[in-house]
């Protein structure tokens, strides 16, 4: 595969009425974690060798991006306050690569789970937040 410029990357996000919106042109960083707690075990009768279970799954998504509201709080605010105050679920669709035929999609159901803006005297007011996931677990699959 050859190298992508993060440029490429493309978001989507659901409202809380279940509406699919991109939300990349606001964006401008993403970070894209999915880890995994795998325990240690061992038996009473094999003191000499632990084993990994696989363990429990977890994924988080990190944003930054351009505070951007309208009038009717339909851009990237309103929609980041609603899923933050409602506490809901929301299904994300990441393609770090773009949607280019044979790149990878991720999408999940994830929760937003922390949300802050900043405003710095003499530059851009920005909005960070961070999802993660809320059901099930991540899906990958490619663009076609």
């Amino acid at each position: 595969m050859t190298q992508v410029h993060g440029s490429k990357a493309r978001i989507w996000m659901d409202t809380q009425s279940g509406a699919c919106t991109e939300i990349t042109a606001d964006i401008t960083e993403i970070g894209f974690t999915r880890s995994r707690s795998d325990p240690e075990t061992t038996t009473l009768s094999d003191g000499s060798m632990q084993r990994e279970v696989p363990g429990l799954r977890d994924a988080q998504l990190e944003f930054s991006g351009i505070w951007n509201t309208t009038s009717n709080l339909s851009g990237i605010v309103g929609i980041l306050d609603e899923a933050y105050s409602g506490s809901l679920h929301s299904r994300f669709i990441y393609c770090p690569a773009g949607s280019v035929t044979g790149c990878p999609v991720y999408t999940a159901s994830m929760r937003v789970q922390n949300l802050a803006h900043r405003t710095p005297v003499g530059g851009i007011a920005t909005v960070n937040f961070s999802a993660v996931l809320a059901s099930g677990s991540v899906v990958a699959a490619c663009c076609v």
